[in-house]
């Protein structure tokens, strides 16, 4: 053979790659997670040799096989909660509560409605503290209470503990209250997740920062924390693939009050926008230093921002920040104001988005527990067998990681009150 005669072939492949690339991405009936086609990664210029995530992956165990226990020797249907209950940060522990409260909530009414078969339903709550390793240790003592399966939780470092014991435990497991994108992305075919995630509300801001606003010069401040950088990890690269790569980025530590210097070195930055990032305190802190010092750039932020703590602690200072919230709760149906009516009668406070999630979730399992009966695996495949369920925000839509897609919204906070709008991506001319 002539020396260079297989460079060709080479050149050929890659320019079919460059040409396909678009089409290759389009043509998916639903990439992975919903992610807009501007920035799906590698989509202006080449196919993938395999994409993740386009089935969902099949639980081949015996578990099946188990015979049911006597129903007769069964006093309670045992269901675990897992939360921060006690211990944590303020915020976590406050949205503990509300989620343990909304589980409460929708277990009390299953067992109004006859429980199981008769049978009433049990919540075992168990406090899920910040500590590597405790989220596990609280796993394995629901397991041996006897629970069939389990709700839970909110921070990502231990709901990730969590859901890899759930698989060795071979326990269903519903995530009603973790925005961690890779939550699902380790494919355990014994959890799901209701709630939408930090990439569903990074498409969300890139959509409205870029797409709409039309701004170009952005700044991101976050906190040196594992919740902040898989937050945001999401809108850094979508900015890149919009060809508007950040224009600084300043990271702080947890805890620290001043940001004077971070801010400084933004306000050099001459940008239009700044996105916020860290615990609600953190970020109430970092926008009323902003406006006093005279910075009148538009703050985009996350979910927390939308709650009557960042209010609290934000004070004037709110007014303008835009963020990401999983609904809106102006324009929801009868079921969602029959359960915040329930909510205030039994808690004497409205409810958060934790508590709403929280008992939208534990009714999808215990539905799932009424078909399959108790048995953990029959269970399992019917708690993941959906791809939409109504839910009282809405219906709830799993993708193929069984991760949440649920189209979500936008908050601005004016004249004391949040104004929302729904998300839905602008496409740019190239994939029009």
């Amino acid at each position: 053979m002539k020396k260079g005669r297989g460079f060709i072939p080479i050149i050929f492949l890659m320019l079919l790659f460059m040409i396909t690339g678009v089409t290759g991405v389009m043509g998916q009936e639903q990439p992975h997670a919903n992610t807009p086609p501007e920035i799906y990664p590698f989509s202006n210029f080449q196919v993938p040799h395999f994409r993740h995530f386009e089935e969902r992956l099949p639980y081949y165990g015996a578990a099946r096989e188990y015979e049911y226990p006597d129903t007769s020797e069964v006093e309670t249907v045992r269901l675990g909660f897992i939360g921060p209950l006690d211990g944590a940060h303020e915020y976590y522990t406050m949205n503990g509560q509300q989620m343990l409260q909304g589980t409460m909530l929708a277990v009390e009414e299953a067992n109004k409605e006859g429980g199981f078969n008769g049978i009433p339903f049990e919540l075992i709550a168990r406090n899920d503290i910040g500590l590597w390793g405790a989220s596990g240790n609280e796993m394995v003592a629901l397991d041996d209470m006897g629970v069939f399966a389990a709700v839970g939780s909110i921070d990502g470092n231990n709901s990730h503990i969590a859901i890899r014991v759930a698989l060795k435990l071979e326990l269903p497991m519903v995530n009603t209250g973790s925005t961690d994108p890779t939550l699902t992305d380790t494919r355990i075919p014994w959890v799901i997740r209701t709630n939408p995630d930090d990439r569903q509300f990074n498409y969300a801001l890139l959509n409205e920062i870029y797409n709409k606003k039309g701004y170009t010069r952005v700044a991101l401040i976050r906190a040196n924390s594992r919740y902040a950088r898989i937050g945001t990890r999401e809108f850094i690269d979508g900015a890149r693939r919009l060809g508007h790569p950040l224009n600084i980025r300043q990271v702080y530590y947890p805890g620290e009050t001043n940001f004077d210097d971070y801010l400084e070195n933004i306000r050099q930055a001459d940008v239009e926008a700044v996105v916020v990032w860290g615990e609600v305190d953190e970020i109430a802190r970092i926008v009323t230093q902003m406006r006093e010092s005279g910075m009148e750039q538009t703050v985009f932020s996350s979910d927390k921002v939308v709650s009557d703590l960042f209010l609290e602690l934000a004070g004037e200072h709110a007014e303008g920040v835009i963020a990401a919230y999983p609904y809106n709760p102006n324009i929801l149906g009868a079921d969602y104001h029959k359960f915040v009516e329930n909510y205030r009668e039994r808690f004497g406070k409205n409810p958060g988005w934790h508590a709403v999630h929280a008992y939208d979730g534990t009714r999808i399992l215990i539905e799932s527990i009424k078909i399959a009966g108790l048995n953990k695996a029959l269970i399992r495949d019917e708690l993941t067998s959906f791809r939409k369920h109504q839910g009282i925000t809405g219906d709830i839509i799993l993708d193929d990681s069984w991760n949440s897609i649920t189209p979500v919204w936008l908050a601005e906070f004016n004249d004391g009150e949040f104004t929302f709008w729904q998300y839905q991506w602008i496409s740019q001319s190239r994939y029009q």
